[in-house]
């Protein structure tokens, strides 16, 4: 299998197409194919940020990324900033908060905490009030996209003791 789990089509020298279960050395022995459906092919998407892209970003300007939010915007207008903003909002939300039930169930020091993390990353100013609820507004959304991606984790699972191994 290729890496990252994708299935790229084999073929030889003649132009004959090769199943992604047989190799090149079962070609000369006739025995049955195991699988050609191609329903069952594995394709992964990309997967959750991880962060290393602001990290290259940071080496290569020298400083931390300057985030910008406008008065009653609510997000970075630029869009590089508006995104590292939001992934790295949601790898906070991912890693560092405790999973509450209700964004309210949240208590202040877990929600300032965040903020400081978020400020070691980026060069932004959470002095203003509006920087502040905008940073916390993206946080909520994300801890809950966060919150209903294990819900459906959980319930994919086929049985009790299969979910809680997850």
């Amino acid at each position: 299998m290729a890496p990252g789990g994708r299935v790229f089509k084999q073929t030889t020298l003649t132009g004959e197409t090769i199943p992604d279960t047989q190799s090149l050395d079962e070609l000369n022995n006739p025995a049955p194919l195991v699988n050609t459906d191609a329903s069952t092919r594995i394709k992964n998407g990309r997967g959750k940020t991880r962060g290393k892209g602001l990290e290259k970003m940071k080496k290569a300007m020298g400083s931390k990324m300057k985030i910008d939010i406008p008065v009653g915007k609510g997000r970075p207008t630029k869009p590089v900033q508006s995104a590292k903003l939001s992934n790295e909002l949601g790898i906070i939300a991912r890693n560092f908060i405790s999973l509450p039930n209700k964004w309210k169930e949240l208590t202040r020091e877990d929600r300032d905490a965040t903020l400081i993390r978020c400020h070691e990353r980026f060069e932004i100013n959470l002095d203003e009030h509006y920087v502040k609820d905008s940073c916390e507004d993206i946080l909520k959304n994300r801890s809950r996209q966060w919150r209903y991606k294990l819900k459906q984790l959980f319930e994919s699972a086929r049985s009790e003791e299969e979910a809680r191994k997850i």
